[in-house]
C-alpha cells in the first residue's frame, strides 16, 4: 500500500456538482522520475515554481563547485536528494497555489485513491432529499 495525500481547493467548485474540486493526490514517497530527470521530472507532475528554482539552484551550485569535485556526483546528489523529497516540495506547491492538505488515504494505486477520497465526501444535494436521478427518472 501506498500513501496518497488529497490537496483541494476549499473554495472552487467541480463541474456538475457542489463542493470542491477533484483533489491533486500526491504520492507520498520516493520519486524514480524525479531521480532520473531531476527538476524536469518535477515539470512533469506541475510543480513549475519548485521546478525553477530546482534548476536555478542546480545551476548556480554546478558553476560554483565546478573545479572541486565531479560534476556527474554533484548532479546525481542533487538529483537524489529532489527523488527524496518529492512528496514535501509538492505538497508545498499545492499549499503556494491555494490548496489544502487532507488526511493520507492508503491505496495500491492513485486511482483507487481517488475513489476512497470521493467515498469519504459528503455533498449537499441539491435537489433536496432526493437523488438528482429521480425527478428526471419520475417526469
Amino acid at each position: 500500500m501506498k500513501l496518497y495525500i488529497p490537496c483541494t481547493k476549499p473554495d472552487a467548485t467541480g463541474p456538475q456538482m457542489p463542493g470542491p474540486q477533484m483533489p491533486v493526490m500526491v504520492h507520498d514517497g520516493f520519486s524514480w522520475r524525479v531521480l532520473f530527470f531531476g527538476w524536469f521530472g518535477l515539470l512533469t507532475y506541475g510543480a513549475w515554481i519548485s521546478a525553477l528554482l530546482a534548476a536555478a539552484s542546480t545551476m548556480i551550485t554546478l558553476h560554483v563547485f565546478m573545479g572541486f569535485c565531479s560534476r556527474l556526483d554533484l548532479i546525481v546528489a542533487i538529483h537524489a536528494v529532489l527523488a527524496s523529497f518529492t512528496a514535501e516540495i509538492r505538497l508545498w506547491e499545492q499549499r503556494l497555489n491555494g490548496r489544502v492538505t487532507g488526511t493520507p488515504i492508503a491505496a495500491p494505486s492513485r486511482d483507487i485513491a481517488l475513489l476512497r477520497w470521493m467515498d469519504q465526501q459528503h455533498y449537499a444535494a441539491p435537489y433536496g432529499n432526493t437523488s438528482p436521478e429521480f425527478p428526471c427518472a419520475s417526469s
